[in-house]
């Protein structure tokens, strides 16, 4: 067998293990794919979601858009506080 992907053993809510197995292994109730996220043993998995020390983990394309999401946000408070500063004078 060609390992192609992991997944990740969950019992009662935990991961307890990660395998190795092909890309055509399909989920199952306690065997599930992280889908890109780097889960270890000890994370958890509730509602669909991967979670470590209760934060989402997320793939790193997520985890990028949330950075990009939040320095834009930064942007504009401070493009908003500039304006701000040179409409007073």
């Amino acid at each position: 067998m060609i390992v192609a992907k992991t997944m990740a053993i969950v019992a009662d809510g935990a991961v307890t293990n990660i395998i190795g197995c092909s890309d055509y292994t399909p989920e199952t109730s306690t065997r599930k794919d992280p889908k890109g996220r780097s889960v270890c043993i000890g994370d958890t998995y509730t509602d669909g979601k991967w979670y470590r020390d209760g934060v989402e983990i997320l793939t790193p394309l997520e985890q990028a858009q949330k950075e990009l999401a939040e320095l834009q946000s930064q942007i504009a408070d401070m493009d908003a506080e500039y304006r701000k500063g040179v409409n007073s004078v």
